[in-house]
């Protein structure tokens, strides 16, 4: 067992964005999910999501891209990065205006995905799953329509709802699950062999209507809808892939802790993020969650009240890597010998007074982390 200082000098390593990660420096990578944590529209957000693609497409064999976006702004955006229909690209970043993705680094991420993707073998290609519930309802329609098989004619009782998919009407997304229970026949001639994703689009759409009612109502853990969602989106693809499929998101911070925290102002009655349901007894993936937190300091020198994304000091102690903040610093705490893993009752009251003591259990929220100083807010995005 290494002492704190001890293990941060033998492992933590220093980033250089255009050079990017190498095995060494990632350590451990014994999982089938691999999730980011971020704070969002930070500039070094992205550069370290094109870092953390790169190398766990190339070098752990991760091929899907799993998002905080609507099922169906995952469908669009996964033939934009097959095809390159600028059109598509374009129309979903107008719709995202007055949120924070609407940036010129969110626009930039998805066309080097697509030049990315267009280096790649054919049996190798990146693919985008959307998660989240259907918040752009535009892109949603959108998105949803690439799913049809344009060979079919729809039958008449569904016809006038097909074609308002296909003119990406948002209006469309919130009558899509009663249309779909109502001639379940009639849809599954016009989708074809998309129709269980249609199907799973159908329940995230009810989720999403949830979602809104429950917000309308003042209920206080609407937010739970998401979580909840992603999850069972999740694993509704993972039944559709290959069985060795292996998946990276990058999400807001808070989805990707793996236990509960008093810190989230989000969820009020109950804490249960979607990191902390793939670690569930019953998850296909307990034990092969990976999450990477990423923390974003306001300076060089940031003491750990001044982070962007605020920490709960007896919880996560990140104080322990003060001495790392001045540069891009990223340190897999899940290697031989970590201070950082929780350990039996009788070693926790031996090491009493340690300075190991207020670290340990780390690994229980996140098992690596990339200390981000000094990165500045992104551009909105410009309409071309």
């Amino acid at each position: 067992m290494l002492s704190v200082e001890e293990y941060n000098a033998k492992y933590a390593k220093t980033i250089d964005f255009e050079k990017g990660i190498d095995n060494k420096t990632f350590g451990n990578a014994d999982y089938r999910v691999f999730l980011a944590g971020e704070y969002h529209a930070q500039t070094k957000g992205y550069q370290s999501k094109k870092m953390l693609i790169q190398y766990l497409h190339e070098k752990q064999d991760v091929d899907y891209l799993i998002c905080e976006l609507g099922m169906g702004q995952g469908f669009l955006l996964d033939d934009y990065i097959q095809t390159g229909n600028e059109e598509n690209l374009i129309f979903m970043m107008e719709e995202l205006e007055g949120t924070l993705a609407y940036t010129q680094d969110e626009y930039q991420l998805w066309k080097w995905l697509y030049d990315y993707n267009q280096q790649q073998p054919e049996n190798d290609k990146l693919h985008i799953i959307g998660l989240d519930i259907e918040f752009q309802k535009k892109t949603s329609a959108r998105g949803l329509s690439l799913l049809l098989d344009n060979s079919v004619t729809p039958a008449k009782e569904i016809q006038p709802l097909i074609e308002r998919i296909k003119e990406s009407d948002g209006t469309a997304v919130k009558e899509f699950p009663q249309t779909l229970e109502k001639y379940p026949e009639q849809m599954k001639e016009v989708f074809g062999e998309n129709f269980p994703w249609a199907e799973q689009y159908a329940k995230n759409v009810a989720a999403t209507n949830q979602f809104y009612d429950w917000m309308e109502e003042g209920k206080t853990n609407f937010h739970q809808i998401r979580d909840d969602k992603m999850t069972d989106n999740l694993f509704f693809a993972m039944e559709q892939l290959p069985e060795n499929a292996k998946f990276f998101g990058q999400f807001g911070a808070g989805h990707v802790l793996q236990s509960e925290t008093t810190m989230d102002s989000l969820l009020k009655e109950k804490n249960n993020r979607f990191a902390m349901q793939l670690q569930e007894n019953d998850s296909p993936v307990k034990g092969e969650v990976c999450s990477i937190y990423l923390i974003f300091l306001e300076r060089s020198d940031s003491p750990r009240s001044t982070t962007y994304y605020p920490m709960n000091e007896s919880e996560v102690p990140i104080d322990a890597f003060q001495d790392y903040y001045a540069q891009d610093t990223f340190i897999p705490l899940d290697e031989k010998g970590s201070p950082f893993t929780r350990y039996g009752e009788e070693q926790v009251q031996d090491r009493e007074g340690s300075d190991n003591k207020a670290a340990m259990g780390l690994t229980d929220y996140f098992q690596k982390i990339l200390l981000l100083p000094d990165s500045e807010a992104c551009e909105s995005y410009q309409k071309s």
